[in-house]
């Protein structure tokens, strides 16, 4: 038996293992096709350029997009763009050209890994409908494809359908890809052959308890390697960002291949979030301390601080501004102010403080603030002493609010409901200077209640946002909300960090407003809609001409974060701008 087991199984297992090992990767070598693939065949009567995107969201986005040169007029030419599918993925928007100009397109194929689906002429011109710049959009007398001629510079199709209703049957992939599973199993016969070979000689010695504990530490360190190759986990990483993706081995791109897999490996090998856990609930239980230090802090009474200056900004409170600086910031921001007041609009100006300038008592004593003000209350003095543009400042609230109860999420560097509530109030009250109209939403509106939540993002960092629980009070409305959610606009100078939200209210006179925000406002969205008939959520610290000329908004609001507060020593965009 154990002549057996030595001789037969090990080594059978052992071309068990590297055969699957080696099919995996073949997979996700350019030996096999794993892109979605849209194609176009079409007839151009001049040089110009063919675009693909799909939607995200609902919104067509600049960052996925393919791009096709047409260098001469062309006949019954093929172009494969390869489809980006986004998180939320949405319609199929063709764009023929830039300019003036005539196309005949005669197929369209949706090319899936083992299955593709052809759009016929009749199907083409039900399925797409022309849209912008087009001019003339109709089936050819001999029917041989949709001739598609544009009058401007923004020619476009878009399906009526979604990439998403066709993504399962595209994404069904064969149960075995012939060429990869035969080499595997040659590769995994060649290695039971020379391995059963080699044990033969072997046999007959002792196994010893020294040779067990070297195998168990051989399999403890191939561990997470078999794990992510045989068990991949889709689970999510806890990290606020994406991580990297298993490269494509190309034989064109050898030297760069290595590199690539390395960064895959470091985000992605086995057990990472398990161990990850493990490590960081360690070193909060018995030293009090952070496992990733450069991104999150351990505070007092476990509370957790960002010390990212994206987040946190300077959370040491220890630079501060020139004269030089206040000065182009006033100016910056009355530009912004005459330029919004020119178009009928009222402008306000809204800083938000991070966690540690309102729960300074439970940073780490490691932290040493150097003064108690900041460079947010030093902006907001000058700029209401000084200046035409007043920083709306909800500091001193906050501060007077803590002493009844939380207002901000212990594992979250965000603010929670009840802050928000607090940041809406003062917000609204400084609208409704303006627009008497207004009638803000009182908190008898909301009952309190106790949410226990796993989704703060700090925990999240240090993948315990399974042990470190929020326990938070959140508002919940009593009543029916009477905003609705509606599709929002796109905007070509726009691109939001995540998707535009709209809300309006029916049969309503109340104003219009335009807000360009960050994470913190989605706390405050709730009640804010409720004041205005009409109001569009850009995530973006980036005013635009743009928006403000197309909506023609009674009320901008332009709020930011306190880290994200040096933005406004630069120059306003192009058509703000004098």
């Amino acid at each position: 038996m154990k002549r057996i087991s030595f001789i037969y199984i090990i080594p059978f297992i052992c071309a068990f293992v590297t055969g699957t090992i080696l099919y995996r990767a073949l997979l996700n070598s350019d030996f096999i096709i794993k892109d979605i693939k849209l194609e176009i065949e079409f007839d151009a009567f001049q040089q110009g350029k063919m675009q693909l995107f799909i939607a995200d969201d609902g919104q067509f986005k600049s960052d996925i997009v393919r791009s096709y040169e047409i260098l001469a007029p062309v006949k019954n030419d093929v172009v494969d763009f390869e489809l980006p599918i986004p998180d939320k993925p949405g319609r199929i928007r063709i764009d023929p050209g830039f300019t003036e100009g005539k196309w005949i397109i005669k197929k369209i194929t949706l090319k899936g890994f083992s299955k593709n689906i052809n759009f016929s002429v009749d199907s083409i011109f039900k399925k797409f409908q022309p849209t912008n710049d087009i001019k003339l959009y109709k089936i050819t007398d001999d029917k041989s494809g949709i001739f598609v001629e544009s009058n401007g510079p923004d020619p476009n199709i878009i399906s009526t359908f979604s990439i998403k209703d066709y993504l399962e049957e595209l994404d069904t992939k064969p149960s075995i890809y012939w060429f990869p599973f035969v080499l595997s199993l040659c590769i995994g016969f060649f290695i039971y052959f020379i391995i059963n070979k080699k044990l033969k000689s072997f046999v007959d010695i002792e196994i010893e308890s020294n040779h067990i504990l070297i195998l168990l530490f051989i399999v403890l360190l191939a561990m997470p390697f078999l794990g992510m190759t045989l068990f991949p986990s889709n689970a999510s990483s806890g990290e606020n960002r994406k991580l990297h993706e298993q490269p494509v081995f190309s034989f064109n791109k050898v030297i760069d291949y290595p590199k690539s897999f390395d960064k895959y490996f470091g985000d992605n090998f086995g057990f990472r979030k398990d161990l990850s856990t493990l490590n960081s609930y360690y070193k909060l239980k018995f030293f009090k301390t952070s496992s990733k230090p450069d991104l999150v802090a351990v505070g007092k009474r476990s509370w957790l601080y960002s010390t990212n200056p994206d987040n946190a900004g300077d959370y040491q409170n220890r630079f501060f501004y020139t004269d030089a600086e206040l000065s182009t910031i006033r100016h910056n921001l009355e530009e912004a102010l005459d330029w919004h007041n020119a178009r009928y609009a009222s402008f306000f100006v809204m800083v938000l403080p991070v966690k540690s300038n309102i729960y300074p008592e439970n940073l780490p004593d490691f932290i040493k603030r150097k003064n108690e003000n900041s460079k947010l209350i030093q902006l907001r003095d000058y700029m209401n002493k000084y200046s035409r543009v007043k920083i709306i400042d909800v500091s001193e609230e906050l501060k007077k609010a803590k002493n009844q109860e939380e207002v901000y999420y212990q594992h979250d560097f965000h603010w929670n409901f009840q802050g928000g509530f607090i940041g809406y109030t003062k917000l609204i009250n400084e609208i409704k200077k303006v627009y008497p109209v207004i009638q803000p939403v009182t908190e008898s509106l909301y009952r309190k209640q106790l949410d226990h939540t796993h989704n703060a993002d700090l925990s999240k960092i240090l993948s315990l946002e399974n042990v470190l629980l929020n326990d938070e009070w959140g508002l919940k409305k009593i009543l029916k909300t009477k905003a609705k959610t509606i599709d929002p606009p796109g905007y070509k100078t726009v691109s939001p960090l995540q998707a535009t939200v709209r809300t309006q209210l029916e049969n309503s006179n109340m104003p219009k407003a335009v807000v360009y925000r960050d994470s913190y406002f989605n706390l405050m969205m709730p009640y804010f809609s409720e004041n205005f008939s009409d109001c569009i959520y850009l995530w973006t610290n980036e005013l635009s001409a743009e928006v403000v000329e197309k909506e023609k908004p009674d009320v901008v609001v332009y709020e930011m974060l306190e880290s994200g507060i040096d933005k406004f020593l630069e120059d306003n965009p192009t058509g703000i701008r004098k």
